[in-house]
């Protein structure tokens, strides 16, 4: 179990990077075309979360803030989207690393 906001905002920020490999080359994630499913502790920036933990679906600008800390695919060097479109301040920042794994084909 996540113990807190941080690890939770990782994960799904992971999740994310993981599913952006999967679309064909000129596609990308929006709030148009992702939902993420959570079931644990809601984030502290999540609104209308329900009590203790219960599965949830975050759908459209909910998701707003997880989409924006991403590391850009194309130059991981770059700060977030976050940073660079000046995201809300409830955005997560992305954790020392945290990038996208480069497969061979």
């Amino acid at each position: 179990m996540l113990g807190d906001a941080g690890n939770l905002q990782d994960l799904v920020r992971h999740g994310l990077h993981a599913l952006r490999e999967t679309l064909q080359q000129d596609k990308a994630l929006s709030t148009l075309n992702t939902s993420i499913g959570i079931l644990g502790i809601p984030d502290p920036d999540e609104k209308n979360a329900p009590p203790g933990g219960a599965f949830r679906i975050l759908e459209g600008d909910t998701i707003s803030a997880y989409l924006a800390s991403m590391v850009d695919k194309e130059n991981p060097d770059a700060e977030p989207a976050a940073a660079a479109a000046a995201a809300p301040a409830s955005a997560p920042a992305p954790a020392p690393g945290d990038e996208d794994v480069q497969m061979d084909e």
